[in-house]
């Protein structure tokens, strides 16, 4: 059936793309780039709204008509020369943009605890087919290893790492505010921890400019010694996930011991719903223990960092799954203190909910091989995404979720809610009957 319902706002939002560029401009690290890369720019994230996809051929497609050359085949040609050689410094504007679209959402909108923007910060990994160094040493630059996907699938194969942190928004939304790409075979890397820290710095200084005071939420890998008590030396409260096999000191006692050992003398205080995202929700047993943490990376007495915190477990009602174990430098000194940290990491899933988006748009399925053009080519999709959350949290953009709204309503694909992966769909679906006026509202 054919769509008779528009998308007739195209227009104010790429007046948000401008309004985002033009906030960007205050950001320290702001590059001014050329006004032919900056109108590039501009229409590749249309393209990967239109497309969802990071395939170059897919990207230009929907270019072909505002570019000189008869083929989308030469389209994606010159798409690459753009995302490996153009003189741009597109991380640092991809930055300044996602700090600007932070600075759009109405305060209303910002999911928080204790008067604290909720930041995520979690690495996701981009599995690819390549064979190292390939035919012809044409394969993907610096490519390293991560762990391949699927439960029966065990080792590593070839691919990337990329740490990416941001603001959670009510709603299980969330909008990306940094991001950076990791491999073990770069020759400039160090390690995924401080990729790690690097991102959460890039973060938690963005927000500073902004005035959002920050409490920074993870999952189990980020939920290392080295780190905890590197927040709590900065006094940058956390709410991040640990193995109960580490060793802390509890109070009052001089040796160090496992942390399951010292919860295991804690007298259970209440129950607690662990919500597991889609894999749902396990009543739990609720616990706390504040045992000190101590960290040394030479080994001599003088070097070690120690910090107090609080360790929260929740453990499920007859043991099917093993317990969710929290530190947090916030207070706690109740069970509805205790509860309040234990949802607080449900807020987590968050940005799952968005990696699955991205991801459906493509994200880990690029082709192009420089490390370059593989950072640029995320960053776009990053500012893509930004723009397709700020569409549903916007108020300015009411009338154009509305219309995307009934269109795919009518196309029986709006489900019980529009989403920004929704938001794309809907401009996929304008995109082909009135992609004159898109490209003509995306011009400079």
């Amino acid at each position: 059936m054919r769509p008779t319902v528009a998308v007739g706002q195209r227009t104010r939002l790429a007046e948000l793309l401008s309004t985002l560029v033009g906030a960007a401009r205050a950001h320290p690290a702001w590059a001014e780039p050329d006004r032919r890369s900056l109108g590039v720019l501009r229409r590749v994230v249309l393209a990967v709204l239109v497309a969802r996809s990071t395939r170059l051929l897919a990207l230009a497609r929907p270019l072909l008509d505002e570019r000189r050359a008869r083929t989308a085949r030469a389209v994606a040609i010159g798409l690459t020369s753009f995302l490996r050689d153009a003189r741009v410094a597109l991380p640092d504007l991809g930055a300044a943009l996602a700090e600007a679209a932070v600075a759009q959402v109405p305060p209303a909108q910002l999911a928080a605890y204790r008067g604290r923007a909720l930041l995520v910060i979690d690495p996701t990994e981009y599995p690819k087919r390549s064979r190292g160094a390939g035919t012809r040493g044409r394969g993907m630059e610096h490519i390293g290893r991560v762990r391949k996907r699927g439960k029966k699938q065990n080792g590593t194969t070839f691919g990337y790492v990329d740490v990416w942190a941001g603001l959670v928004l009510k709603g299980k939304r969330w909008l990306p505010l940094a991001r950076r790409l990791f491999s073990a075979a770069h020759p400039q890397a160090r390690s995924q921890n401080r990729v790690e820290e690097e991102v959460l710095d890039d973060a938690l200084g963005a927000l500073a400019r902004l005035g959002l005071p920050a409490l920074v939420v993870g999952d189990r890998g980020l939920g290392r010694k080295e780190l905890l008590v590197g927040l709590a030396a900065r006094t940058q409260p956390y709410v991040l996930r640990v193995d109960a096999d580490i060793n802390v000191r509890p109070l009052g006692e001089e040796a160090e011991r496992p942390l399951a050992a010292a919860l295991a003398e804690e007298a259970w205080r209440g129950a607690v719903d662990w919500d597991r995202g889609e894999a749902g929700v396990l009543r739990c047993r609720l616990r706390w223990a504040w045992a000190v943490v101590r960290f040394n990376r030479t080994g001599r007495q003088a070097d070690a960092r120690e910090a107090l915190a609080c360790f929260v477990e929740a453990a499920p009602v007859g043991g099917r799954e093993g317990p969710l174990v929290l530190a947090t430098t916030l207070p706690v000194t109740s069970r509805v203190e205790a509860k309040g940290i234990v949802r607080v990491s449900a807020q987590r899933w968050a940005i799952e909910v968005a990696f699955e988006t991205m991801k459906g748009w493509g994200l880990g399925r690029f082709m192009v091989r420089s490390w370059t053009a593989i950072d640029r080519l995320l960053w776009l999709v990053a500012v893509a995404y930004a723009l397709s959350v700020l569409a549903v949290v916007a108020p300015r953009l009411a009338a154009l979720c509305a219309q995307a709204a009934a269109l795919l309503a009518e196309q029986g694909a709006l489900g019980r809610r529009l989403t920004p992966g929704k938001v794309a769909e809907a401009i996929a679906l304008d995109f082909p009957r009135h992609h004159r006026a898109w490209t003509r509202a995306w011009r400079l």
